[in-house]
C-alpha cells in the first residue's frame, strides 16, 4: 500500500465521526467595528444584507460584494523550519489522539512544509471573508457554477455559512464568475502569516476562542469556541489577521489552485530552498488539490498559517475558499 493511501483512509477515519447541530449565532452588525481599517486594506458592503429582488419572479444575480482586501507586495519565508515542524507535533500532541501525532501519515504532512524559503510576492486582492452559500448560490442561479450538494441539511444550509461540498473545480469556476481565481498557495500562506511569519493568522500563541474549531479525539466536534459546526463567517473579528482578513483558520478549510506534489512512492514533496518570485500555482505532481487554514472539525495544529492538507473527498464538507484577484 503506497503511504497516499494510507494517508487518505486515515483521515477518512479522522473525518468521519464528525456529527454535529449548528447552533446560529447573529453576528451584531457591528462586531468587527473595534478592528479600525488600516490604510492599506479596503473592503465594502461587509455585513451588508443581499440584493433583493425588485420584483416576483426576477432574481438578482451579480454577486453581492464583501470586499477584498489588498495584500501588499512583500517577501515572507513561506513553509517551516525545523523548530517550528517540532512545535507543530507538539501542539497536535496535546489532542486526545496525541499517539497519532508520531504515526508517518501525519509527521509526512509536516515535512511537506519544509523547507522554508524566501517567496516575494506582488500585490494582490483576497477575499475578506469565505465565500457564502449565499453567494455561491447567486452564481448557481446564473448558470456559472454547478449547485453544491449541500440538500436540506440545516448543519451547512444557512445563507451566511461559508460553502462547502464543492468541487475544487466548482471553487475555480465561482472565483472566474466573481472576476478573480482561486489563490495560490503561496498567495494563501503570505496573507496568513504575513511578512513577521506568524504561526496562527492573529499571531503566535494559539488561542481557542480566536477560531471555530475542532478536536482530534473520537467526537471531533468541539463547542468551546461557541459553535459545535460551522459558523456564520465573521464570527470571530479578533482572530482576524492585521490587515483584517477573517476566518483563516478555521471555520471551513479552503481550496487553493496547487496541487501536493508526490515522490514516486507516493509521500507528500516539500519544498526546496530555492528563492522564489511570484510562483505560479503548482498544478502537475500527481497529488489531490492542496487545502489550507484548517476547519470547524481541526485541532489546533491544522489551524497554522504554514499547515498543508487535503482531502480526497470529491465535496468535502469540511472545505470551502475564498477568491483572489490580481492588484489593479
Amino acid at each position: 500500500m503506497r503511504a497516499g493511501e494510507v494517508r487518505a483512509r486515515a483521515r477518512t477515519t479522522r473525518r468521519g465521526l464528525c456529527v454535529a447541530v449548528v447552533l446560529s449565532v447573529a453576528v451584531p452588525a457591528d462586531a468587527w467595528g473595534h478592528r479600525p481599517a488600516r490604510p492599506e486594506a479596503f473592503w465594502d458592503g461587509l455585513g451588508a444584507a443581499a440584493a433583493s429582488a425588485p420584483a416576483e419572479g426576477v432574481r438578482i444575480l451579480r454577486r453581492v460584494p464583501r470586499g477584498r482586501v489588498r495584500i501588499p507586495a512583500g517577501t515572507f519565508m513561506m513553509g517551516s523550519t525545523p523548530v517550528q515542524m517540532a512545535k507543530a507535533i507538539a501542539l497536535c500532541e496535546r489532542e486526545v489522539f496525541a499517539s497519532a501525532c508520531r504515526e508517518e501519515r501525519f509527521i509526512a504532512l509536516v515535512r511537506a512544509e519544509g523547507t522554508a524559503h524566501p517567496v516575494t510576492l506582488s500585490s494582490f486582492d483576497l477575499d475578506l471573508t469565505e465565500v457564502t452559500v449565499g453567494d455561491y448560490a447567486r452564481c448557481v442561479s446564473s448558470g456559472a457554477c454547478a449547485p453544491a450538494e449541500l440538500g436540506a441539511d440545516a448543519r451547512f444550509t444557512s445563507p451566511d455559512f461559508p460553502v462547502t461540498h464543492v468541487r475544487w473545480g466548482d471553487a475555480e469556476d465561482y472565483c472566474h464568475w466573481a472576476g478573480g481565481r482561486l489563490p495560490t498557495e503561496a498567495e494563501w500562506e503570505y496573507a496568513a502569516r504575513g511578512t513577521d511569519g506568524r504561526t496562527f493568522p492573529w499571531g503566535d500563541i494559539y488561542n481557542a476562542h480566536l477560531a471555530n474549531h475542532g478536536a482530534w479525539a473520537d467526537d471531533r466536534t468541539d463547542a468551546t469556541d461557541g459553535y459545535v459546526g460551522l459558523a456564520p463567517v465573521g464570527s470571530f473579528p479578533d482572530g482576524a489577521t492585521p490587515l483584517g482578513l477573517l476566518d483563516m483558520a478555521g471555520n471551513a478549510a479552503e481550496w487553493v489552485a496547487d496541487v501536493l506534489q508526490l515522490d514516486r512512492f507516493g509521500n507528500p514533496v516539500g519544498y526546496d530552498d530555492t528563492a522564489e518570485v511570484d510562483p505560479l500555482p503548482k498544478t502537475v505532481g500527481g497529488g489531490p488539490h492542496l487545502v489550507r487554514g484548517g476547519s470547524f472539525e481541526d485541532g489546533a495544529t491544522w489551524l497554522r498559517g504554514a499547515s498543508r492538507d487535503y482531502d480526497l473527498l470529491p465535496r468535502p464538507p469540511w472545505v470551502g475558499f475564498r477568491c483572489a484577484a490580481d492588484a489593479r
